[in-house]
C-alpha cells in the first residue's frame, strides 16, 4: 500500500486551541492552523511561537510569550480550576476536546519523592490529534488468522507504533468484509491517553462502534479489569515495559483474550534483555513480533517455538 492509498483524518478543532490564546495571538494562530501535516505548537515564555509539521519548524513572527500570557493559557487549559486538574497536571499533559494534547513544562512540587502536581507553567506544547487509517492493512494477513494473534509491536519514538494500534483498533472493531475479519470487541488500556485521545471519558479518533476504553489508569490493574469488565475480544495497549504488564498480559491470554501491545525499542534483543518475549518456561509469549523502524516500515518475524 502506497502512502498515497492511505487516508488521514486529522481533527483539528480550530475553536478549542484558538480559545487558548490571548487574543493578540489568535489570527496568527488561526492561519497556522491550516498548515498540512501541522504536528505541533510550542509556546514558550519570552519567545515566539514555534510551528512543527512534518517536514519544518519555524518561529512565527508573532510577539513573545509574557508571564501573564502563560497564566491565561494555563486558566483556559484548567478552566479556571487548576485544583481540579492536579492528576493532569501531576502526569504533565492535559488531553483537550478533539483529542489534541497540551504537554507541560514548569517548576514541580515534590512530596515524598513524587511529583505532586506543576506551578510556574512557562511552555506549552499543544500536539494536533492525528488519525492515519489503512496503515494496519499491510499487515493484517500475519496479524489475523480465524482469529487475531498476539503480537508485540517494537520499535523507537516517533516509528509508529500508537497509530497502528489504533488503526488496529479501528479494523477490529469494524471488522474488515475483504480480508473476510469478522467484526469484534475490542478494549484499549489507554494509561497515557495517547491511543484514544479520550476527553471526559469519549474516544476523540475513531475507534470503531465496538471499542471501549479505559483510560489514564494503570496498565496492568487496567488490563484485568477490562478483561473481567468488557469481555473483549481484543485486548489493546501500548508501551508494556514491566513485570507486572508481562504478568497481565498472560493473565489476559489464558483467559482466551488476543492481546496486541507495543514496547519501546530498537531490536529483539532489547526485547530479550527486558524479558519480554518468553513466559516462565521458554515459550515465546507473543505469536507475532513486529519491528518498526523510523521510517515506520515494518518486519515481521515469527518466534522460536521454545528459547534455547
Amino acid at each position: 500500500m502506497t502512502n498515497t492509498q492511505l487516508k488521514e483524518r486529522t481533527v483539528i478543532s480550530e475553536k478549542t486551541i484558538v480559545a487558548l490564546l490571548p487574543e493578540r495571538f489568535k489570527a496568527d494562530i488561526r492561519a497556522v492552523l491550516q498548515t498540512k501535516n501541522l504536528e505541533e505548537i510550542r509556546l514558550r515564555v519570552h519567545r515566539p511561537p514555534e510551528v512543527i509539521s512534518k517536514h519544518e519548524h519555524y518561529f512565527m513572527k508573532t510577539d513573545t510569550l509574557t508571564k501573564n500570557d502563560a497564566a491565561f493559557v494555563m486558566n483556559q487549559l484548567s478552566q479556571h480550576s487548576v485544583y481540579a486538574f492536579e492528576e493532569e497536571l501531576r502526569n504533565g499533559f492535559l488531553t483537550l476536546a478533539g483529542g489534541h494534547r497540551v504537554g507541560l513544562g514548569g517548576e514541580t512540587i515534590v512530596e515524598q519523592g513524587k511529583v505532586k502536581t506543576l506551578k510556574h507553567v512557562r511552555s506549552f506544547n499543544i500536539r494536533i490529534a492525528q488519525q492515519l487509517n489503512g496503515v494496519a492493512d499491510r499487515y493484517l494477513t500475519e496479524l489475523f488468522k480465524k482469529q487475531w494473534r498476539n503480537v508485540l509491536i517494537i520499535g523507537p519514538p516517533q516509528s509508529g507504533k500508537t497509530t497502528l494500534l489504533r488503526d488496529i483498533a479501528r479494523t477490529a472493531s469494524y471488522g474488515q468484509t475483504s480480508k473476510r475479519i469478522p467484526s469484534r470487541k475490542v478494549a484499549i488500556a489507554d494509561e497515557r491517553s495517547e491511543i484514544a485521545a479520550a476527553f471526559e471519558g469519549v474516544p476523540q479518533h475513531d475507534l470503531g462502534p465496538r471499542t471501549d476504553v479505559l483510560d489514564r489508569c494503570p496498565k496492568a490493574e487496567g488490563m484485568m479489569m477490562l478483561v473481567r469488565a468488557m469481555s473483549p475480544d481484543l485486548l489493546i495497549v501500548d508501551e508494556i515495559g514491566h513485570e507486572d504488564d508481562k504478568t497481565a498480559l498472560r493473565e489476559a491470554m489464558n483467559a482466551g483474550v488476543s492481546v496486541i501491545c507495543s514496547a519501546h525499542g530498537r531490536s529483539i534483543a532489547d526485547m530479550e534483555e527486558r524479558q519480554l518475549l518468553w513466559t516462565a518456561s521458554g515459550r515465546p509469549l507473543f505469536d507475532r513480533l513486529l519491528l518498526l523502524n523510523e521510517t515506520k516500515q515494518g518486519e515481521l518475524i515469527v518466534p522460536g517455538k521454545v528459547k534455547t
